[in-house]
């Protein structure tokens, strides 16, 4: 007879017992635990039985299987990581000689330094890791060389950032240019086309910080785009292809409303320190060109840009009625557009774009005293937009995003409201069908006898 708790059990108790542990699973569990304490042999068996408990729970706890598609992107990732700390072999001829060496290309972008960059953000608060901005910036080098051998030279390129999604992050460049190519005649028509307004700079997203192959360009930004886009809050997946559910019905899919999203991020967050740029004078409208200006100096106390009056924007203002920078060519004349605030260069405390609430934080590094330290970090975090800063030490002003692309809510979000309803169909009114009497069959008769007379 067995004995448990002191109490003596039968043995067709005890089997029924075993059965049912057995029948949950519990028996192959305590089995395992009690081989993990006899192979062991730990003093205190006792103590730690819980933790070598969850141990052998988590020995089988079993990997979720991919489908096909996400193993080959995986796979994809994993190649393209590799060929990128791979040293490619020496090119050689058809007759098996070392070919000429290529010659640089003659003119490259200007790229700023990224890890001098990642620095001074990391000291605002803003990290990305070692490793990830190196791989960052040898893809933007290469992608530079590779679309300058496509005969599509950019004049800059600047990191703008890192949105977050669910299933995958999105890196993105800015790229610009002075001259850009006509569009197709069969392509639809853009309000602003590209190089003007919304559409001065070119997007490219990658999900992969260490491939050159994987930049992606997003699409030009349409008013329309935009304003619908205003109206949704949503979380980006990760795939450019995805489908933006939700209402109002976002027709553009994932990379549409993420294009419309940097626009909103660029225009309202990315400022400077006054006098970093000035209105060219030269252009046909100096209020809407800037150009930086060569005799800026750095402030000689960090601490005077912990004013408002110091810091301005260098991005042009997104009309909200027409959700554009310029105005249509066929409406308005040139005395309405003067009166109407399309000024590049507007300083934060008189910033239209906030309302007149705080639309920024500015602030130094945690313990750093500006009054005290000439080469302090100052930083402006947009309120508005979490994840946005700009980061200024000495001539070096980083703007950079990292978040969600989701802006702060000021209130509970309530979504727009369904249209009005479209009134019903009128039916016309019935006619009544004509009836004719059906001639007697006598008179058909006599009618044809007559004839026949």
């Amino acid at each position: 007879r067995f004995r448990v708790w002191g109490r003596p059990v039968s043995r067709p108790t005890m089997e029924a017992l075993k059965k049912k542990l057995q029948e949950s699973g519990a028996w192959d569990h305590l089995a395992k635990t009690l081989l993990y304490v006899i192979r062991d042999k730990p003093g205190n068996a006792l103590e730690v039985f819980e933790t070598l408990s969850q141990k052998a729970r988590a020995s089988d706890a079993k990997v979720p299987e991919l489908d096909q598609k996400e193993k080959d992107k995986a796979i994809a990732a994993i190649v393209a990581m590799a060929n990128m700390y791979k040293t490619p072999p020496p090119p050689k001829t058809e007759e098996g000689e070392d070919p000429e060496p290529e010659a640089p290309p003659e003119e490259l972008p200007v790229i700023p330094d990224l890890m001098y960059n990642a620095s001074v953000i990391g000291e605002a608060g803003v990290g990305l890791g070692e490793e990830e901005v190196y791989k960052l910036s040898v893809s933007i080098h290469e992608f530079s060389i590779a679309q300058g051998k496509k005969e599509n030279k950019f004049k800059t390129i600047r990191f703008f950032g890192k949105i977050l999604g669910t299933g995958a992050d999105y890196y993105v460049i800015e790229c610009g240019k002075d001259e850009w190519p006509e569009p197709d005649e069969n392509a639809p028509k853009i309000p602003e086309p590209m190089g003007k307004g919304v559409n001065k700079y070119q997007y490219w997203v990658s999900n992969l910080a260490g491939s050159s192959s994987t930049w992606t360009a997003l699409p030009p930004l349409t008013p329309i785009q935009l304003k619908t886009a205003k109206q949704m809050r949503k979380f980006f997946t990760g795939e450019l292809t995805a489908e933006v559910k939700g209402y109002p019905y976002f027709p553009w899919k994932e990379a549409g409303y993420l294009r419309a999203q940097i626009a909103q991020i660029t225009h309202g967050t990315v400022v400077s320190p006054k006098g970093v740029w000035k209105n060219d004078e030269e252009a046909e409208d100096p209020k809407q060109s800037i150009k930086v200006n060569e005799n800026y100096k750095p402030a000689e106390k960090a601490s005077s840009l912990l004013s408002a009056s110091m810091w301005c924007h260098h991005r042009a203002y997104i009309m909200p009625e027409l959700n554009r920078t310029t105005f249509p060519e066929t409406e308005g004349d040139e005395e309405e557009k003067k009166s109407l605030p399309v000024e590049m260069l507007t300083t934060l405390d008189n910033d239209i774009r906030s309302k007149g609430q705080w639309a920024f934080s500015l602030c130094t590094p945690f313990g750093v005293r500006p009054g005290s330290c000439e080469n302090a970090v100052v930083c402006a975090k947009s309120i508005k937009w979490p994840g946005a800063v700009c980061a200024v030490k000495g001539k070096t002003i980083v703007n950079v995003y990292v978040g969600y692309g989701v802006s702060k809510a000021e209130t509970l979000y309530k979504p727009p409201p369904a249209p009005t309803p479209a009134d019903e169909f009128k039916l016309p009114a019935e006619q009544e069908d004509p009836i004719t009497q059906p001639e007697p069959v006598e008179e058909k008769k006599e009618e044809g006898e007559k004839a026949d007379a």
